[in-house]
């Protein structure tokens, strides 16, 4: 019997590590993961690259069958269904460790970003869908040749190439000030310089999005280095023929806090991270607020947030998401089905 909860996929044959660790209460099951402080991410894990991704997961505590799952020696060397796992939503919005080019280097606090001699991408760790929201870059280094571009990007920019490479990312690129996307660049700014600050603006009309997140109980887990992820596929060509345009979306620049003007409007909508992308060597530092250096000067009544107010916003949508999903499957999980499968 196939398992529609995560108990078949890519991530079943590879092999799951056993955590010999005890506890003076009960022993340590599948689902136990060693602790990480709020801000913290694995020392060891996978990237996202060949066309999957990879987000990182723990137990739900309020899964169903969540202490028979524990104490069951049925499941011994069998996946863990994906229902009983829920993702771990980071506490601040930091650059995200998995979610890029495996060249970049980032800094301890993870607020900081050195390049490498080819352009290479680095995403945040958290999306926006709708809303006006806001993020400032400080431009520390750009060694002779250098580049950096920077703006917005969805999970299917490529991590191997300058931002606006495809059609999933939005850039302004430091020298000549050129916008790209989808590879072609156009006039836009006289460019930005070492000590410049780049403020990114990005605002997303409500439109006809389904704003919730997946819950991906129903993806594959896989256990890597004594930690738990949910595994899917990028889907990049179903994602290209499904994307639209969003009437009424924006994307600004302002240089040291002053308008640039507008970048791009009605751009594709969909969910769109923070992104850097870096040449030769570039570092620059990041700030997701709540306080800028330079926030932006806009004229017109613009209601924005910071990139920081969203990490608490994505923990609420994502307990919504998850309630929706054992709503959606009720009376359909079930343990021991899973347990007797092949």
């Amino acid at each position: 019997m196939s398992n529609e909860f995560g108990g078949r996929g890519r991530g079943t044959k590879r092999k799951v590590e056993q955590n010999s660790s005890t506890s003076s209460k009960k022993p340590r099951g599948e689902l136990q993961t060693p602790a990480l402080p709020g801000d913290a991410f694995p020392k060891e894990y996978p990237f996202n690259k060949d066309g999957y991704r990879y987000i990182m997961a723990e137990a739900d505590i309020h899964a169903p069958f969540r202490q028979e799952f524990d104490e069951s020696t049925e499941m011994a060397g069998k996946p863990i269904p994906g229902f009983l796992c829920r993702v771990l939503v980071p506490e601040k919005t930091l650059l995200a460790m998995h979610d890029r080019a495996p060249q970049v280097n980032v800094s301890d606090d993870r607020l900081s970003v050195t390049g490498h001699k080819f352009y290479c991408l680095i995403r945040a760790n958290h999306f926006v869908n709708n809303g006006s929201w806001f993020f400032e870059v400080k431009i520390q280094d750009l060694p002779e040749g250098a580049a950096t571009r920077i703006g917005w990007a969805q999970k299917n920019a490529n991590l191997q190439a300058p931002l606006g490479f495809n059609k999933f990312g939005y850039s302004c690129r430091s020298r000549k000030g050129t916008k790209f996307h989808e590879s072609v660049g156009k006039h836009y700014s006289d460019g930005y310089k070492v000590g410049d600050v780049l403020g990114c603006m990005i605002i997303l009309p409500s439109g006809n999005l389904d704003f919730l997140p997946k819950s991906y109980k129903d993806k594959p887990l896989i256990k890597f280095k004594s930690h738990l992820y949910f595994e899917e596929k990028d889907k990049l060509q179903e994602n290209l023929k499904s994307l639209k345009a969003l009437r009424g979306s924006k994307i600004l620049f302002f240089l040291n806090g002053k308008p640039l003007g507008e970048a791009f409007t009605d751009i594709y909508g969909g969910d769109y991270y923070p992104a850097i992308a870096t040449y030769k060597h570039a570092r620059v530092k990041v700030n997701f607020g709540p306080k800028f250096r330079c926030p932006p000067q806009i004229t017109k009544t613009t209601k924005w947030k910071p990139m920081s107010a969203r990490a608490e916003e994505a923990s609420v949508e994502q307990t919504l998401s998850d309630l929706k999903f054992f709503t959606e499957y009720e009376g359909r999980l079930t343990l021991r089905d899973y347990v007797m499968s092949p």
